[in-house]
């Protein structure tokens, strides 16, 4: 056992042993200073030294990382592909989104029914999904089944647009689910009335969806905005899928090779498989960090009130085009911008027709110069500062269009429904009839069937790896229901200032970690000595899926009558006492729920294992699905042996969901004081 471990179980037995209630955030501050603060310190420090694998110590070299990297014209290219991919993919995804949103938001069978299956893609793990697509469409080397029925030749190895597209369309597809859910829980705090009036007002759907986005804003631009943030840091669906994807012209690059999906995540694995020097690997992280530092304050920015966020959002507009065009390379087209974003703010709130005529112009002025140079240059042309200012200008100005209205016949929004939920089946039957295929065979046929899959993959240790993530799976439980539970009791009740640092701290890592943040996470983990370790995977899952339940566990406990609390200090309880004897047993409907998320977010881990994991008979089950399916590149790739693995794969999460809906929906807890719906 790792001195570390031991010290973390300590801290997870502090409150049973001191019964005070400070010591029920200790184990959480004790995981954030490890998993989040640590690699971000790591990195900064070690980013202005020469650390390579055979050296002892660091030296110290200034800048001097700093500058290779500015000299890194394929890891520019890839900054502005990256902007570029997130914006489209936010777009598209809100835009589909919203649409489904306001189709299903009515609670009837056939919504119910629409919502399920289009959930079933985010439930089943993505590195089976998107290796699902993968077969698909790519097949071997081209030769797939959406090329043998559309007769089409997509290759995503060959074709840079194509490789683009596709991982576009198969990240929509893998947040569309969860997009559409946080929407449709918004759209339903509107007041019936809003329908009420628009059907007597004979709205059409344009109109409708209008007012209804006008009354669900506040939420969903500051949520479409975290989503951009989100995407800026994507690796593995793309990985997956495409790899870097093929080299673009002018991706050939001394330092840096880049593909058509050559993103910021993908790019930082490449460098993290072949740099051998920790201290420049540590400044490309901090490169990327401060990157998402921008597209995450402009998040945060969005939620504020009018003139402040106006200011707030022009403020770091300038400041984005004047550092990413410092990075990369000035131009002195974007001056006007910077300069009229920077003087702008001092208009507000005195001349506010001035201020919105001159922000139209200056907009209109960006996205000009923008297309001219993207038409000019391609790919080299994207100003990837404007991917940002643009987007997030026009939602803080909030700019009000022509009224237009329309609506669409029936059998249309209908069929519009359908559509988006067929390829979800299409894959999922696809990868369940791959897994009774022969060797090299991408369209299984009903004559030649073979349950020899299945055993190939069990004698091949699939029941070991499965094994591996269900220990995984209950670290991650352990250390949930023991560190971060009470912590949300804490968060529930206490108004400190350190509970709300504590609190701020874990919801700006949740969108700032990312692949630039593992790579020095791998190396706190080594020095703390619990690199190759499963409880290392199950400490990260628990933080990621931190935010999550702090919020939904802690709003529970904050609903619990305070008389329920003072009763039990009048029975000799200390507040620990009171959490574990009185409030955890009230609240598992909602720890079910949590524990069907920590689930399905353990069972998914790829991105971490695939770092820190050396050990064979540590392998998870997603690394185990990997070595079947391969890169894109692979020599060959066992598209039979990839579907048997990851049907028996899905079975624990599916035996798991029914186990934990019996403890959601259980009628007994209604005889301890608490109505559930």
């Amino acid at each position: 056992m790792s001195v570390f471990l031991f010290v973390f179980l300590v801290f997870l037995a502090l409150p049973f042993l001191s019964r005070k209630n400070w010591t029920m955030s200790t184990p959480v501050l004790l995981m954030i200073s490890v998993t989040l603060l640590g690699p971000v310190l790591w990195a900064l420090v070690f980013s202005f030294t020469r650390y390579g694998v055979y050296q002892d110590m660091p030296a110290f070299t200034g800048l001097e990382n700093y500058l290779s990297i500015l000299r890194d014209k394929g890891f520019k290219l890839s900054l502005k592909l990256t902007s570029l991919w997130a914006f489209l993919r936010v777009l598209i995804e809100l835009s589909i989104a919203f649409a489904l949103a306001l189709r299903l938001r009515n609670s009837s069978r056939a919504s119910r029914l629409a919502m399920l299956l289009l959930a079933i893609g985010w439930f089943i793990p993505s590195f089976i999904s998107v290796s699902g697509w993968r077969s698909f469409i790519q097949g071997y080397g081209g030769y797939s089944l959406l090329n043998t029925l559309l007769n089409t030749n997509i290759d995503l190895t060959l074709n840079a647009f194509q490789a683009f597209t596709a991982s576009l369309v198969v990240s929509v597809w893998l947040s569309l689910p969860l997009s559409t859910m946080i929407i449709i829980g918004m759209l339903n705090r509107v007041s019936r009335e809003v329908d009420d009036m628009m059907k007597l007002d004979g709205a059409g759907d344009l109109a409708g969806a209008s007012l209804l986005f006008g009354e669900i804003r506040y939420l969903l631009i500051p949520y479409g905005l975290f989503q951009l943030a989100r995407a800026t840091k994507e690796f593995t669906s793309v990985f997956l899928l495409s790899g870097s994807g093929p080299l673009l012209p002018e991706g050939f690059t001394p330092q840096t090779l880049t593909g058509a999906t050559s993103f910021l995540g993908v790019v930082l694995f490449r460098k993290f498989s072949s740099l051998k020097d920790f201290g420049l690997l540590s400044a490309y992280s901090v490169y990327v960090g401060g990157f998402a530092v921008l597209w995450i304050l402009a998040a945060l920015f969005s939620r504020n009130e009018v003139p402040k966020r106006h200011r707030q959002i022009l403020a770091l507009s300038s400041l984005s085009h004047l550092l990413i065009g410092l990075f990369d390379g000035w131009r002195w087209v974007s001056l006007p911008i910077i300069i009229t974003y920077a003087l702008l703010p001092f208009s507000i709130p005195r001349f506010k027709k001035a201020f919105r005529v001159t922000i139209t112009l200056v907009i209109l002025y960006e996205v000009s110069i923008n297309l001219y140079s993207f038409v000019s240059n391609g790919v080299s042309g994207i100003m990837p500062a404007s991917l940002l200012s643009v987007p997030v200008i026009l939602l803080s100005v909030r700019h009000r269009f022509p009224p237009l209205d329309f609506t669409l016949p029936e059998w249309l929004k209908k069929m519009s429904v359908v559509l988006i939920i067929i390829p979800t089946l299409v894959v999922i039957a696809y990868i369940f009839a791959l897994s009774f295929s022969r060797d090299s065979e991408i369209l299984p046929s009903l004559g030649d069937l073979t349950l020899a899959n299945y055993s190939r993959v069990i004698s091949d240790g699939l029941l070991k790896n499965i094994a591996n993530t269900i220990l995984i799976t209950l670290w991650s439980f352990t250390i949930s229901i023991f560190a971060v539970l009470p912590f949300s009791y804490i968060f529930s009740k206490s108004k400190r200032v350190l509970i709300k640092i504590i609190t701020a701290v874990i919801l700006f890592g949740s969108l700032y970690t990312g692949m630039h943040t593992l790579l020095p996470l791998y190396f706190v983990f080594d020095f703390l000595k619990i690199t190759d370790t499963l409880f290392a995977i199950a400490l990260v899952v628990s933080v990621q899926t931190m935010p999550v339940t702090i919020f939904v566990v802690g709003g529970f406990f904050s609903s619990v009558p305070r008389e329920l609390l003072e009763a039990s200090k009048i029975e000799g309880l200390s507040e620990p006492g009171y959490m574990w004897r009185v409030l955890l047993p009230l609240s598992l409907p909602v720890i079910g729920g949590i524990l069907t998320y920590i689930t399905v977010s353990a069972w998914s881990a790829f991105t971490l294992p695939l770092i820190i994991l050396k050990s064979g008979n540590l392998q998870p089950f997603s690394l185990k699905v990997f070595s079947y399916a391969g890169e894109i590149r692979s020599y060959y790739t066992s598209w039979n042996l990839f579907g048997a693995a990851s049907v028996i794969g899905v079975i624990p999460l599916l035996v798991f969901f029914r186990a934990a809906r019996s403890l959601i929906f259980s009628s007994d807890l209604r005889d301890m004081g608490v109505e559930y719906d």
